[in-house]
């Protein structure tokens, strides 16, 4: 190589050296600068409340303020810590810190006209934040004993908050959470999960959204609903919320088994309002007021009471009036007694023993029924019964025309139901076995029956076969035979099954004592004991 070229070779390496050299310099003056400015900063204002932040993360703090930073939570970060401590006092300082890197220097005054203030200054990147006591106000200082005491209570109160049950969490005038407990944070992980190596946020992510804010001191409450993916069905939570200065304080408990009652009760109440529309019966039930609090349609059909007076909950004793003035009721001989009446009625109705047989002038016939119900309130139930009168006078007409038939035949005819009861018997039979019936034949029964015939009469199998037939209920088909009486006369004895198990027994004077006399003309006969055979 010619020394020309090594010349320049050198020349080369040398400017790179210098170069590289004057690099390093500059930035170990830049960065002993910054250094040089970090401990000015703190040294200015090492003996107050100074922290020094290098965009949210603390790089300084003096002794005052380090002991401040020790409640901080675990999770915060510092800004978040250090906006949280001094919060209370000052709760616009996130907004107005958002400004300083701007405006360089800013003065923050503290709301509740306190004598301390903060001083926020930004130099190179870093920003130093001070709160600055007053000289002629320095703060109170207080003994050792009441500072425990505070401190006692404070840690009392934190741990209330932190173990409740509830989810408790407080907002900043601009609505950004500042505090959380436990329960809130625990809710806000499982709806909101972090990934298993990533470090948990500050603030949480809001567990609810749209929450109100008071204007005023009065609280409002109000329910919101979460979706949780685990869960089939949501979680309900009934939410305070509390202005506290600037902030705003809430509270959530979990209202899911209230919510949960309250749909059923209300699924219920459409339920039994359906049932109580399709019956066919008024009902009618009013509160312990006695006024009028739920009615199905019926009632207005039976009662042509129009429909805007049932809605206007009218009272018990305007019902029943309007119901007078409409003839719907039986007619009263006069306005006091029926009054009376009235009055009866509902006190009846109040102990559960009102039931009335209504006969409207219109032809109808109501069954009125009162019944008690709880708190008070009574239930009347209005049924119009007039099909069923009609078919029970038709029917009782039936019975007494058959029963007539019947006691006019001259055979004597007795039935028994399928358990050995004494139904039905004619008058020829009670005339020829001496039976006084007095109205209580069901009271009689074959045993008593078969008894009587069997001593005014010779022995005889037919009793046998009528006992295999009436007690033992061996069916057979219809049969006949013949018994004598002590008195030598004889009788046809018939046995006739009947639907549903009865049985018809029907005895007959034979031939030739019908020719002589009949059961009309031995009305008065009475069995012998003296004749045998």
């Amino acid at each position: 190589m010619s020394q020309i070229g090594f010349l320049s070779v050198f020349g080369a390496i040398l400017t790179g050296a210098l170069c590289a050299f004057g690099f390093l310099a500059f930035w170990i003056r830049a960065n002993r600068s910054s250094l040089v400015t970090a401990r000015t900063l703190m040294l200015e204002a090492e003996a107050a409340i100074t922290f020094l932040f290098d965009d949210e993360t603390l790089v300084n703090a003096s002794s005052p303020a380090r002991d401040l930073m020790e409640h901080r939570q675990a999770d915060q970060s510092d800004w978040e810590a250090f906006l949280s401590i001094l919060s209370a006092r000052f709760p616009d300082l996130r907004s107005q810190l958002s400004e300083l890197a701007v405006t360089g220097r800013k003065s923050i005054k503290p709301v509740d006209g306190h004598s301390s203030w903060i001083e926020a200054e930004y130099w190179n990147g870093l920003a130093r934040i001070t709160l600055v006591q007053h000289k002629d106000h320095p703060d109170d200082t207080i003994d050792p004993l009441t500072a425990n005491a505070i401190e006692h209570e404070l840690e009392t109160l934190r741990s209330i908050g932190e173990d409740s049950p509830q989810l408790i969490w407080k907002q900043d005038s601009q609505g950004v959470l500042t505090w959380a407990n436990r329960s809130y944070i625990e809710l806000s992980e499982v709806l909101f999960p972090a990934a298993p190596d990533a470090a948990l946020p500050w603030p949480p992510r809001d567990v609810f959204s749209n929450i109100a804010r008071p204007a005023g001191n009065a609280p409002i409450v109000e329910m919101h609903r979460i979706d949780v993916a685990q869960n089939e069905k949501p979680i309900w939570f009934e939410i305070t919320s509390l202005k506290r200065g600037l902030d705003t304080i809430h509270f959530a408990i979990d209202a899911t088994a209230v919510v949960s009652a309250k749909e059923a009760q209300r699924d219920f109440v459409q339920t039994l309002t359906k049932t109580f529309a399709q019956l066919s019966v008024g009902l009618a039930i009013f509160d312990a007021d006695r006024r009028l609090v739920i009615f199905n349609p019926a009632l207005g059909d039976l009662s042509l009471l129009p429909p805007d007076f049932l809605i206007a909950r009218p009272t018990l004793f305007s019902f029943l009036d309007r119901l007078r003035d409409n003839r719907m009721m039986p007619e009263p001989k006069d306005y006091s007694s029926w009054r009376n009446q009235m009055a009866a009625l509902e006190s009846a109705a109040a102990e559960g023993s009102y039931q009335e047989t209504w006969a409207i002038p219109n032809g109808q016939t109501f069954r009125v029924t009162g019944k008690p119900h709880p708190n008070g309130a009574i239930a009347f139930l209005l049924e119009d019964i007039s099909d069923e009168v009609s078919l029970t006078r038709k029917f009782r007409s039936q019975i007494d025309v058959g029963s007539a038939v019947i006691d006019n035949l001259e055979a004597a005819v007795c039935v028994f139901s399928s358990s050995g009861t004494l139904v039905m018997a004619n008058t020829a039979y009670q005339s020829l076995w001496g039976t006084q019936l007095d109205g209580a034949i069901n009271s009689r029964d074959f045993s008593e029956e078969s008894a009587n015939w069997q001593e005014a009469t010779a022995p005889s199998p037919i009793w046998v076969k009528l006992h295999e037939a009436v007690s033992l209920g061996k069916t057979e088909p219809s049969w006949s035979g013949r018994v004598w009486l002590d008195n030598q006369i004889e009788i046809n004895c018939q046995y006739h099954p009947l639907p549903d198990g009865n049985h018809q027994v029907t005895f007959t004077f034979s031939e030739k004592e019908n020719a002589g006399s009949g059961f009309v003309e031995s009305s008065d006969f009475k069995p012998q004991r003296s004749v045998s055979v």
